[in-house]
């Protein structure tokens, strides 16, 4: 293997299924992009960049935006449409896009005034692991709390956002690059719905010290399992499909 980093995905595609991860990471196998992943996308860089607009003097409009973010996504990938056609899902953008709750939301988001609180690149060290965990926060806000932008099909309860591994991922890798403006370790998730009516979800929740050493312990059990050439199939989750899996082809089919 010629890994030289891990991130939060590849450790959570691991958790979904080894086998699926092994061809993706080592044997690369071509894979279709999904649609859900080009709207995603499209949308995070949409939110990007009118946060770093915020104090601009001729800020875009976010429709403006989401058009150009739209046709950068769409460059040069392989996309399987099904029944979720480029229109369809376009015009999914600009309905949320334009939708009176999330452009207020979006015109009030200020980042902290540092020149990394977007995007902020963060490496996790963890004992046992020869290689870091390598991540991107979205955005860290005025009051110093690191956030994430999501977008899903379905509204997310408290229950799901305090569950997430995403977060603990982050504030370590904070903590250990020495920040200290989160003492309560607090995160932000901000979740963008696609039901017929816009939703816009904001979820505040945070980590204990243990949760943290845990995920150390969870770690490190990924990577000794990677590094043993541990690659079992996991028929038992909701990606084992022909219709979710991207390589049920040459490993069901």
């Amino acid at each position: 293997m010629n890994l030289d980093h891990l991130s939060y995905s590849s450790i959570s595609s691991y958790l979904m299924c080894p086998r699926a991860w092994r061809f993706h990471y080592i044997e690369q196998v071509p894979a279709p992009t999904s649609p859900a992943l080009v709207f995603g996308s499209a949308f995070h860089a949409t939110v990007e960049e009118h946060v770093k607009a915020a104090l601009t003097t001729e800020r875009p409009t976010l429709t403006e935006q989401w058009g150009r973010a739209w046709q950068t996504t769409l460059e040069g990938k392989t996309i399987e449409w099904g029944s979720d056609s480029p229109d369809k899902l376009f015009n999914d953008g600009v309905r949320m896009l334009t939708h009176p709750e999330t452009v207020a939301l979006l015109d009030g988001l200020r980042p902290l005034d540092a020149p990394d609180a977007i995007e902020r690149r963060v490496e996790l060290h963890v004992p046992g692991v020869p290689i870091p965990i390598i991540g991107y926060i979205d955005l860290i806000e005025q009051d110093g709390v690191p956030c994430d932008f999501k977008t899903s099909s379905k509204s997310w309860s408290q229950g799901q956002a305090a569950g997430e591994m995403q977060p603990c991922f982050y504030l370590v890798a904070l903590n250990q690059s020495g920040y200290t403006l989160n003492p309560g370790r607090g995160f932000r998730h901000y979740v963008f719905v696609k039901t017929q009516t816009p939703q816009v979800q904001v979820w505040e929740t945070s980590r204990t010290v243990d949760e943290l050493f845990w995920l150390f312990g969870l770690i490190r059990d990924v990577w000794q399992a990677i590094d043993a050439g541990c690659f079992p199939p996991n028929p038992g989750t909701w990606k084992c499909s022909p219709k979710w899996c991207e390589y049920w082809d040459i490993c069901r089919g």
